[in-house]
């Protein structure tokens, strides 16, 4: 059995995780009010994180999957990350702050570009990617980003990542059948 059949037996202890991650990232590390201020691209990222995660669970409990719309989600979270650093650099930073934080933008849409259309597991190890090195790297090192904001996408980012992995072998399967098909 491979590791991403493997993996994807962890689907339901995966989702547990990520909710667990949002609770945590969204109803201890920020000020109270931090998440309803809708000025702050930091909020709006807490939103599209939840309303993500919501929909990736209803469209499990559908009784047929739609692959499509599933991919589709993972690759948007992931493209959409580096833009809300963009956000908060032009809201309150500097030229080379916003020119920092646009150099990440080419790196997470062309990942999420490959994983949509080439390998689906690329767009979780994206996902964890960013959390593990952009958010680590602004921990303490962005004053034009929220403090709590960092940690908090840190700890969804590995959750969701680890979610996206654990459904890796259910989207690479109509690939190599598509392949498969148009080799014939």
């Amino acid at each position: 059995m491979g590791i991403m059949a493997k993996l994807q037996r962890l689907e339901p202890f995966a989702f547990v995780l990520l909710f667990m991650a949002l609770y945590y990232a969204f109803g201890f590390l920020p000020p109270r009010s931090a998440v309803f201020d809708l000025s702050a691209p930091e909020a709006h990222a807490a939103w599209a994180s939840i309303a993500v995660s919501v929909a990736l669970r209803l469209l499990r409990s559908l009784p047929r999957r739609r692959l499509r719309l599933e991919r589709l989600l993972y690759a948007l979270f992931l493209a959409g990350m580096p833009f809300i650093y963009v956000a908060a650099a032009l809201k309150s930073g500097s030229g080379p702050d916003v020119a920092r934080e646009l150099a990440g933008v080419p790196v997470y849409v062309g990942l999420a570009l490959f994983g949509y259309f080439r390998s689906f597991p690329v767009l979780g190890i994206g996902i964890a990617a960013h959390g593990l090195g952009w958010d680590l790297w602004h921990q303490g090192a962005a004053p034009y980003i929220a403090s709590w904001y960092p940690l908090a996408c840190l700890v969804i980012d590995l959750a969701m990542g680890l979610l996206a992995l654990t459904q890796a072998s259910a989207h690479e399967a109509p690939d190599e059948m598509q392949r498969s098909a148009a080799g014939s």
